[in-house]
Parts: structure tokens; sequence; C-alpha cells
């Protein structure tokens, strides 16, 4: 069952690289490296916007074949004010909007 979970994690972290690279590419932005998943996309990632955000959104939910991601998974509330997430809290928000316990 671990090992289960660690694939499915391992997943959601390539389609979400996917997602904002290609996204970014698509723009005509530079696609970041992926090596420090503590940065933040909306805020660390040149270019990468709220209509990115959607974009991305949209082609997770058929990478991962989920029926709806619609709760903003690139910011989250922080004592009642909007945060935006590292990317190691994006892919932990999937997991959880994907029902999968860590």
């Amino acid at each position: 069952m671990a090992k289960m979970v660690t694939d499915l994690k391992q997943s959601v972290i390539e389609a979400l690289k996917h997602g904002i690279g290609e996204t970014l590419r698509r723009s005509g932005r530079e696609i970041p490296e992926f090596n420090n998943y503590d940065l933040r996309p909306i805020v660390d990632f040149a270019g990468f916007d709220s209509q990115c955000g959607i974009e991305v959104t949209v082609e997770l939910e058929a990478i991962l074949k989920i029926d709806d991601l619609s709760d903003n998974i690139f910011i989250k509330e922080l004592k009642g004010r909007p945060r935006a997430r590292t990317f190691t809290e994006i892919v932990d928000a999937i997991l959880a909007l994907m029902d999968i316990q860590q």
C-alpha cells in the first residue's frame, strides 16, 4: 500500500511539473528546473499567473483523471489570508483532493 501511495505521489509530481512547464512554454516563458520544491509557482516562476494556474488545473484534471480540482490548488488560506502554496504543498493538496492518505 505504501508503494502505491509513493507511486501516485510521484505521478502527481510529474503531472504538476509537466502542466506548469507546458503552460509556461506555450506562453513563451522559460520553463523552471523544478529542483526546489519549496518554491511557490505563483510567486517564484516568472510569468506564472492566475490564468496559468487555471490552465494547469484543467490539464491536471485530464492527466490525473480527477473530475474537479475546483479549489485553487495554488493558494491556501493562512490566518484568514491567501498565501501562495509551495510546489510540495500543491502536491499534498492534490493528493488530499484525491482522498489519498500519506
